[in-house]
C-alpha cells in the first residue's frame, strides 16, 4: 500500500471526494468479494464453485480511495481483501491505513452522518472488528516446502479432533496435530519471525485505531474487546509455537523489547541517542520521543510507532488528573480513582468527552 497516496486529500469540494454508495463500482466490489462455501453440499447439480477476487477488490479499493472517494467501507474491504493475500502483515497495514483515515479525515469521511447520527460508521467499524477476530487465527502461519499452509484454527480443529469419535470418511482429509508441527518445523525461520512480527504489528495497529475511535466517538463507539482478545491469544500461541521449532530465541525476543540487557548499547549502527549518551532531562527525553515519531513517520509509514511516539509526547504534558480524564471513558470509574487518589475535579473541565 502507498499510504501517501491513499491519505492524500483529493482535490475539490471536500477533501474526502464523493460519495459512491449507490455507484457500479461498489456493486463490482460486492460481486468480487462474492465466494460459494466449498463445505457445502451441492447435491446432483454440480457446478463449479464461484471463487473471490481478492487481487481485484484490493486494486480496485486502493485506486478509488486514491483518486475519488475516502471511504470507510472502501478501507474495510482494502483489509480484508490484504489479509486473505497477505496475512497478518495485510491486517496490520489496513488497520493502520483505517486509523490514518479516521484520526486526519473524520469530519468529512464517507458515509457521512446523516443528521449526525453515526450508526452506519459505527456498523462498518464492529463490521471490521468481527473480520479482525475471524483473521486472528484464520490466516496462515505455516508455510512448508511440501504441503498447503496452515492456520491456528487448523490446529485448534485438529486438537479437538483427537479427542472426537473418529469419522473415517473425513480422516483424509483432516489435518492432526503431528502434521501441524511437520509443517511448522518445514516452515522457513525467516517466515515464522514475519509472521509472529505483523502480528504484534498487527495488535499495536488495533490500540492505535481504539485510541483514534475512542477519541472520536467516545462511549457510542463499538467494543475494541473481542477482537482484542483474539489478536492477543493468537499472538501468545504462535510466539509460543515459534519458540518450540526456535524461529524465536534470545536475539529476536531482544530486538522485540527494543532494549538491551541492563541499558547497555548495542555494537551494530548505533543510534543517534545512544550515541549521544543517556537522557540527561525531561525536554531531551522529549524531543527524542518527537526524533522517534519522525524518524518512523518518513521510514515506516505503515507502523503504529509514530503515532504511539507523539501520543507519549502529548501525554507527558498532562497532568495526572487531565490524563485520566483523557483514557477514562466511564464517568464511573473516574469519579471513583478521583476518590481513591485524592483529585478534585476542575469544574472549568468537566469530565465529559
Amino acid at each position: 500500500m502507498h499510504f501517501d497516496v491513499l491519505t492524500a486529500p483529493l482535490e475539490g469540494p471536500s477533501a474526502c471526494g464523493e460519495d459512491l454508495s449507490f455507484s457500479p463500482e461498489f456493486d463490482q466490489i460486492a460481486e468480487m468479494r462474492r465466494e460459494d462455501d466449498p463445505t457445502l453440499d451441492q447435491g446432483e447439480w454440480v457446478t463449479s464453485l464461484k471463487v473471490a477476487d481478492w487481487p481485484g477488490v484490493s486494486r480496485l479499493c486502493q485506486a478509488l480511495l486514491a483518486e475519488r472517494s475516502k471511504d470507510l467501507r472502501l478501507v474495510m474491504w482494502l483489509t480484508e481483501a490484504e489479509a486473505m493475500l497477505r496475512g497478518y502483515a495485510g491486517l496490520r497495514d489496513g488497520l493502520t491505513l483505517c486509523a490514518a483515515l479516521c484520526r486526519d479525515q473524520w469530519d468529512a469521511l464517507h458515509p457521512l452522518p446523516d443528521q449526525g447520527d453515526m450508526e452506519e460508521r459505527i456498523g462498518n467499524l464492529g463490521w471490521l472488528l468481527q473480520k479482525v477476530q475471524s483473521f486472528a487465527d484464520s490466516r496462515p502461519v505455516t508455510r512448508p516446502r511440501h504441503g498447503a499452509p496452515h492456520s491456528l484454527r487448523d490446529l485448534a480443529a485438529a486438537r479437538q479432533s483427537n479427542n472426537a469419535p473418529s469419522e473415517p470418511e473425513n480422516a483424509a482429509d483432516r489435518i492432526t496435530v503431528d502434521g501441524f508441527m511437520r509443517a511448522l518445523r518445514d516452515t522457513p525461520r525467516d517466515h515464522l519471525r514475519a509472521q509472529v512480527e505483523a502480528l504484534r504489528d498487527s495488535q499495536a495497529a488495533l490500540r492505535v485505531l481504539q485510541d483514534v475511535i475512542d477519541s472520536q466517538l467516545g462511549q457510542d463507539g463499538p467494543s475494541f474487546v473481542t477482537a482484542r482478545e483474539a489478536l492477543s491469544n493468537a499472538l501468545h500461541d504462535l510466539e509460543r509455537l515459534a519458540r518450540e521449532v526456535g524461529a524465536l530465541d534470545g536475539h529476536a525476543e531482544a530486538d522485540h523489547l527494543q532494549d538491551s540487557p541492563a541499558g547497555e548499547p548495542s555494537t551494530e549502527a548505533p543510534a543517534s541517542a545512544v550515541a549521544r549518551g543517556p537522557v540527561a532531562n525531561r525536554a531531551q527525553a522529549l524531543q527524542q520521543l518527537r526524533e522517534v515519531a519522525s524518524f518512523f513517520r518518513r521510514t515506516e509509514p505503515h507502523s503504529p510507532v509514530a503515532y504511539l511516539a507523539d501520543k507519549a509526547v502529548k501525554w507527558a504534558e498532562m497532568p495526572l488528573h487531565e490524563w485520566l480524564r483523557h483514557v477514562v471513558k466511564d464517568q464511573g470509574a473516574m469519579s471513583h480513582l478521583e476518590e481513591l487518589l485524592g483529585l478534585h475535579p476542575d469544574p472549568e473541565h468537566p469530565q465529559g468527552h
